[in-house]
């Protein structure tokens, strides 16, 4: 992975997001999921407080962070992304998966017209 300084767009009630170019740089889902970390805001942080001080197992996050991709590495559990992007300051994983399915924010918000009419 390149180290690239990438400016996030600040939000008050939730990580960051990210700019769009950004998301590029990831081709699968365990990738997002690195460079949501490498981008996290506290560069201090380590993997070992993210286990110890966000109920995060040790093991675990070894494999999502890992970059060698083998089969046996676990990934990173859907409901554990919201958490995850959370302790990271930035929402790589989310506008990855949204991208990568094409869904606009303009559909998102027409789909929830929808819902509630």
């Amino acid at each position: 992975m390149t180290q690239r300084e990438l400016g996030l767009l600040a939000r008050i009630d939730g990580p960051a997001v990210v700019p769009s170019a950004a998301l590029a740089f990831a081709r699968s889902y365990r990738e997002a999921v690195r460079w949501c970390w490498a981008m996290r805001r506290a560069k201090g942080l380590c993997s070992s407080d993210l286990a110890r001080d966000f109920g995060f197992n040790r093991q675990h996050v070894s494999d999502y962070l890992n970059p060698d991709d083998k089969p046996t590495r676990r990934s990173l559990p859907a409901e554990q992304i919201a958490l995850f992007q959370e302790v990271c300051g930035n929402a790589f994983i989310t506008q990855w998966l949204a991208a990568r399915d094409r869904l606009t924010l303009l559909e998102q918000v027409q789909a929830d017209n929808q819902r509630a009419a």
